[in-house]
């Protein structure tokens, strides 16, 4: 009886599978298994120093995507930013510039948010449309620290 039951569990897991293959094609298989969402990298920001020109940047990327590169990346700052720092967006890239006006430590929130590629570009080999039926998240969040002296 044991047997039984496990080998219909075994041939309804392969019919899901089945179905969802030959349905929505393998692309969109592959993404509810490992879906793609951003991800901010971990990094200790570089110490600033009091009206010194202060330059450092974190990056952004598209977890299970090679082609991290084509997605619209997004970023807001919440939190103490160093006064006299700007920050601007390159890419995938967030990058702080400036010269710090006060001394202290600065603790804040980057969160990025991407917006999916809508083409498939043949030339690239880029998958399908936004239409795929398992993204992750579209946004995430990371804390960083800027000291100044």
């Amino acid at each position: 009886m044991c047997l039984k039951i496990k080998n219909m569990k075994a041939i309804y897991r392969f019919s899901i599978v089945f179905i969802l293959f030959t349905t929505f094609g393998c692309s969109e298989l592959i993404d509810c298994i490992a879906s793609t969402e951003p991800e901010l990298k971990s990094k200790t920001l570089r110490l600033g120093y009091t009206g010194q020109t202060y330059s450092d940047f974190i990056e952004a990327a598209v977890k299970n995507d090679s082609h991290d590169n084509d997605y619209d990346y997004y970023f807001t700052i919440e939190g103490n930013f160093p006064p006299g720092l700007t920050y601007f967006k390159q890419g995938r890239k967030l990058f702080f510039n400036g010269s710090g006006s006060q001394s202290g430590t600065y603790t804040f929130k980057v969160v990025v948010t991407i917006d999916y590629p809508e083409y498939y570009d043949v030339d690239q080999g880029f998958w399908e449309d936004d239409n795929r039926i398992c993204f992750g998240d579209d946004t995430c969040s990371k804390t960083y620290k800027i000291t100044i002296q």
